[in-house]
């Protein structure tokens, strides 16, 4: 294997012997700083009300835009060695694109204070037609600060990260707090609790769970993490099959995948329950087809292998049922009585409603849309909603990512946003073929992104740190698999 080259984004600061592995051997303090940086962000975050309160948007914003000066010094070294800055940089060209249209449209505002009735509010006044405007200019800049900072933080891992053992360090990290959130999120229901943290704070929403205000929030939470414990159970499981088994985790992963599955339907999170259900499938059958095409065992101990696997899949999904079937029971009543309402009006109601209306919206300004955050101000003008008692009703959400994305930011702001994913993961799957670790984690991203067009996960800060988190770790962890800095084939079983 080559040694790191001046160009590759994970060489800023180790010296390399010949054979492409660093010669001190042990992780740097910049390594380990980036690691506690991103997992206390993510910690933090996920037991604070899920990011949703005035004071963790401002903790995250600061805490997460430590990632400049950690960037900064990334270049820093690598320019005292005599190299360019990481290659890896020009990933960030879709994201200072966004930002420089975000910073336009505060620029041009298209809403205005004014005096009615002696109660200040906010009128639509236009703006300079054909160009990005905004409709809040402050919460633009906020929301595009707490962007920034989530994104860039995540981002770090790929320039940082030289050893695929600390990434997946961070991943048992990331997912012992999911496990943590979940036993509390589960004693929490199970003993009735009025509010969150077993009452202590009322909840503004009836559907939470865990530390999570909602529960699809949790049920996006939890997918994400299922999706890092399914990659290292099958890390570990390849281990265990070259002789290391009995230090294996494998069955202490198997059971900590079941319980965090357990904890979405609990939690009532139809679509969530869904995708996991979805996630473990897949698994199921990677496993099942891993075994079949190993080839050391007889046909007789083959089958017998898989039959034990299906059996232990059907007893966890009667162990989840066993102990969810209460909350199972009813929002399969009420799916019903929505399936019901559905078939007498001929169509999706009010979320309908909510779909065309934000279309407009769109349509409005389509190319540059209303301004990041403005939704919940703009909105009330496309709104053609009423209710049975003659008012109407409030939205702050579109109850999708992508349509409410488009309102804002316009197809140019969309498409943008969509780059900040998927230039870097062209980049580094070209390489070559993704392993377990890394294709589980995308897959885990991917049915998230899918989820984001019917329902709005990523308007949760630690969804969405939770999103870019698995994004980058599984790009870095892919990057060093084929032949970056410690692959596998040169370095030693402790950089592995």
């Amino acid at each position: 294997m080559r040694p790191p080259s001046s160009n590759d984004p994970g060489w800023p600061h180790h010296r390399w012997n010949g054979h492409g592995g660093s010669i001190n051997g042990h992780a740097s303090r910049l390594e380990l700083f980036t690691l506690v940086h991103v997992a206390v962000l993510v910690i933090f975050t996920a037991w604070d009300f899920g990011g949703e309160t005035d004071f963790a948007r401002v903790v995250i914003s600061a805490w997460g835009s430590l990632a400049l000066p950690i960037l900064a010094a990334v270049c820093w070294q690598r320019r005292r060695r005599g190299g360019g800055c990481p290659a890896a940089l020009r990933w960030l060209w879709p994201l200072l694109a966004f930002d420089a249209l975000v910073l336009a449209g505060t620029l041009n505002p298209s809403f205005a204070h004014s005096q009615m009735g002696g109660v200040t509010v906010l009128v639509h006044s236009g703006a300079f037609p054909g160009w990005p405007s905004c409709a809040r200019p402050v919460l633009a800049l906020e929301t595009l600060w707490q962007f920034n900072a989530i994104y860039l933080a995540c981002f770090n891992l790929v320039l940082v990260i030289v050893r695929r053992r600390l990434l997946r360090a961070l991943l048992v990290v990331v997912t012992t707090d999911a496990l943590a959130l979940a036993v509390m999120g589960t004693f929490q229901k199970l003993d009735r609790a009025p509010g969150l943290y077993f009452g202590l704070q009322p909840s503004p929403n009836d559907e939470f769970f865990a530390s999570f205000i909602y529960r699809n929030h949790w049920g996006a939470f939890v997918l994400l993490a299922v999706a890092a414990a399914l990659s290292l159970l099958f890390h570990h499981a390849r281990r265990a099959d070259g002789g290391d088994r009995r230090h294996s985790p494998v069955l202490f992963g198997l059971v900590c995948t079941l319980f965090l599955a357990a904890s979405v339907p609990l939690s009532g999170s139809r679509a969530g329950t869904l995708l996991v259900a979805a996630l473990l499938c897949g698994a199921v059958a990677h496993w099942l087809q891993r075994l079949w095409r190993e080839g050391r065992l007889s046909r007789r101990s083959q089958a017998m292998s898989m039959a034990l696997v299906v059996v232990v899949f059907l007893s966890g999904l009667a162990g989840i049922y066993a102990l969810d079937r209460p909350a199972i029971a009813t929002r399969v009543a009420k799916t019903r009585e929505q399936i019901e309402e559905i078939h007498l009006r001929g169509g999706l109601g009010s979320r309908e409603q909510l779909y065309r209306d934000t279309w407009r919206m769109a349509q409005a300004k389509i190319w540059f849309g209303w301004g990041l955050g403005s939704y919940p101000t703009v909105f009330q003008m496309f709104n053609q909603q009423i209710s049975v008692e003659g008012w109407v009703p409030f939205y702050s959400r579109a109850h999708s990512d992508w349509l409410q994305a488009w309102a804002e930011t316009g197809a140019v702001g969309l498409a943008l946003l969509l780059l900040t994913a998927a230039v870097p993961l062209v980049a580094v799957l070209r390489r070559g073929r993704p392993g377990a670790v890394t294709a589980y984690l995308l897959a885990g991203c991917g049915l998230l992104v899918l989820y984001a067009l019917v329902e709005f996960p990523l308007a949760n800060p630690a969804v969405m740190e939770a999103f870019w988190l698995s994004f980058f770790t599984a790009l870095r962890y892919h990057r060093l698999s084929q032949g970056g800095p410690c692959a596998v084939a040169t370095c030693s079983p402790s950089s592995s």
